[in-house]
């Protein structure tokens, strides 16, 4: 055999392999790209949709103009029970008929702590109309750490409502990445909104959002 046809023979052998190496991986590849798209096991998948605006002031426009993200039309706030700040069981469902603005927050969180005087404000005036904020902590040290908190701090806003999540369960069910986080629920029970970060909630572009909302019957 001549050198030539020694260097070709390797060369077809070698091209051989190469394509046989490819052709196994696409074999067990490829079936796992169509498999492998699995759904989020539990908890809170929302479809966060940009606002379009019209030529009529709408739910739509007053969320737009606040940089509130809206939700996919029809997402039912997933129900929990909790402990509130006297021990006793709230469930989420207990407000159902009330425009519930639904506020993960922590002791240790400055930014909670900033928004906390607006929260109070924005209670205060619409208390008495069907409005209510559940307060959600995570706060590992439960009661421990909440109760004197809250006791110190002369907030009334957290009420009956203002809950206990020292394992995290309920922020692992809304995807709760970071503190504060908020869900504007309808009286119906859905999701409408959510807004991640710091907010002032008592401006007056927020506060004619939940006089929009508490019209709605």
């Amino acid at each position: 055999m001549t050198g030539r046809n020694l260097k070709r023979r390797k060369w077809y052998i070698t091209a051989g392999i190469l394509a046989l190496a490819i052709g196994i991986s696409v074999y067990l590849f490829f079936p796992r790209l169509k498999t492998d798209k699995k759904k989020p096991a539990g908890g809170l998948a929302l479809q966060v949709s940009a606002t379009k605006t019209t030529g009529s002031e709408n739910l739509d426009n007053i969320m737009s103009s606040l940089g509130i993200h809206k939700v996919k039309e029809g997402v039912e706030a997933p129900g929990f029970e909790l402990n509130n700040l006297e021990g006793r069981k709230v469930r989420l469902k207990d407000y159902r008929g009330k425009v519930v603005l639904l506020n993960f927050m922590a002791t240790w969180c400055h930014w909670c702590r900033k928004e906390m005087p607006s929260l109070q404000k924005l209670y205060d005036r619409f208390k008495d109309k069907g409005f209510v904020i559940v307060a959600v902590f995570s706060d590992r040290e439960g009661a421990k750490a909440v109760v004197p908190f809250v006791e110190k701090s002369g907030y009334t806003f957290f009420g009956n409502s203002g809950l206990l999540d020292p394992t995290g369960r309920v922020d692992t069910m809304y995807r709760i990445t970071g503190t504060p986080t908020s869900y504007l629920i309808n009286r119906e029970g859905n999701i409408i909104g959510m807004e991640i970060g710091y907010r002032d909630w008592f401006t007056s572009g927020t506060r004619g959002l939940i006089e929009k909302l508490l019209a709605v019957k």
